[in-house]
């Protein structure tokens, strides 16, 4: 039989290993291709994204500080990006006019103040999130009670509380006692002329606190949106029932639309709060930025849990009544077997079972109404934490998408150093192997 060059034979010495550079350069192109390729997605497993282009579309409101802000995702990141360049150019001119004519002197410390590097990031990421707060609150508002008698007039009137002109007042109410500790405890300090590099208290630092007002401004209608989401919710769930009975609406989950607004909303908040983390650890941060922070989240966690307690109690209500229904049954099939009198015959046989079926079914509808019952909220609270996270896992891909192409390049450099690697065809493995093979001894030739 022929010998196989893929296959080892008996005898054979091991293949010499492979070239260092051949090695690396293998390394190099399966890190890249495992970082980069794209994996299908599940059909219908996948949440929606909030930073979906819908989501930027230009919603009717009377919310002053985006009542101008065009729509779509190019021309609002466009307008944003150009706000935030007009402020930082707009400081760098005041800070150069402030300190005179050594406009490289005065640039230089521009360039090197932690809150002007940082400003305008934190500013474009308040008004991305301004206009995605806006849209979930008016794309699945009225979705989370799809499944619920709720009449139109009564979700027309609840939408006006996010986007009628009482917003304006609502968000500088809660954004006030912030701005007051800017304006009046922290900005006449010298704590804002060390922290900030700042000569006197000129058209630059007022052009800080403006921004910071603003800021706090677009801060206080979060937190109005997300609370008053939560009340409102309640509000309709005392009010309103389910259209299916309440067996269906555990089974499919009816209830799920209506976490959805607090589950998006959460995953926003912790997209900003990352922003705000980062910017508070690097900059000269005052207890308002950690009392927002702070606030913000206790604001989300009062919504979930408003939430949650309003549908178990929607719901309880419904599952109590068809528990007691479901007892009297089981009571009423007892008596009537217990009454039965014991007699041999098939028709007799026959009620007994059906009776005895109809006792084991309510036993089964009970324990079925009961857990699911137990399980409302569990699921969303789960899905609530890990859309949480959602940005920190996107974040820890794409370093790991582009640390494995940094690795790649590097292995690629280290290849291309040690010279082109060896070709290992068929035919020259054939010939080593052949060469590489023992004489045979001499009583054994013909």
């Amino acid at each position: 039989m022929a010998d196989n060059p893929d296959q080892p034979y008996a005898g054979e010495k091991p293949a010499p290993a492979r070239a260092a550079s051949h090695v690396a350069a293998e390394g190099g192109t399966s890190l890249v291709e495992n970082a980069f390729v794209q994996r299908p997605r599940r059909e219908g497993g996948q949440e929606e994204d909030i930073f979906d282009p819908a989501n930027f579309a230009k919603i009717k409101s009377r919310w002053l500080l985006d009542q101008f802000m065009p729509g779509g995702v190019v021309p609002y990141f466009v307008t944003s990006f150009l706000i935030c360049t007009a402020a930082w150019a707009a400081g760098l001119a005041l800070r150069i006019i402030e300190i005179g004519g050594d406009w490289v002197l005065a640039a230089d410390g521009y360039l090197r103040s932690r809150e002007w590097q940082l400003q305008p990031l934190l500013l474009f990421v308040h008004l991305v999130c301004l206009r995605l707060f806006k849209s979930i609150y008016s794309r699945h508002f009225e979705l989370a009670f799809k499944h619920m008698d709720v009449p139109r007039a009564e979700l027309d009137k609840a939408s006006r509380w996010f986007f009628g002109f009482r917003v304006n007042l609502a968000a500088l109410a809660i954004a006030a006692p912030f701005i007051a500790y800017r304006a009046i405890v922290y900005f006449p300090s010298d704590r804002l002329l060390v922290d900030y590099g700042l000569a006197s208290r000129g058209p630059e630092a007022y052009l800080l606190l403006g921004l910071w007002s603003v800021e706090w401004l677009m801060f206080g209608y979060y937190a109005w949106l997300i609370v008053t989401g939560a009340i409102l919710m309640q509000r309709i769930l005392r009010r309103y029932d389910f259209r299916d009975s309440v067996d269906l609406v555990l089974a499919d989950r009816h209830y799920r639309p209506l976490f959805a607004v607090t589950t998006r909303s959460t995953t926003l908040v912790v997209f900003f709060g990352l922003i705000q983390t980062a910017y508070i650890a690097y900059t000269a941060a005052t207890w308002g930025e950690y009392a927002g922070l702070i606030a913000l989240a206790v604001a989300v966690v009062f919504s979930f849990s408003m939430t949650w307690g309003a549908v178990r109690g929607e719901l309880g209500g419904l599952v109590r009544g068809a528990v007691q229904s479901l007892e009297q049954s089981y009571r009423a099939s007892r008596e009537k077997l217990g009454g039965m009198a014991d007699v041999a015959g098939i028709e007799d046989d026959i009620k007994r079972v059906q009776v005895q079926l109809k006792m084991q079914l309510a036993l089964q509808q009970l324990d079925y109404l009961v857990t699911k019952y137990e399980s409302v909220g569990r699921r969303e609270l789960m899905g609530l934490v890990f859309r949480a996270l959602s940005p920190v896992g996107s974040v820890l891909a794409r370093v790991i998408r582009w640390g494995s192409l940094l690795a790649a390049v590097g292995l690629s450099g280290f290849a291309a150093l040690q010279g082109e690697p060896p070709k290992n065809t068929r035919a020259q493995r054939w010939e080593n192997r052949a060469q590489e093979r023992p004489a045979p001894p001499e009583n054994n030739r013909r």
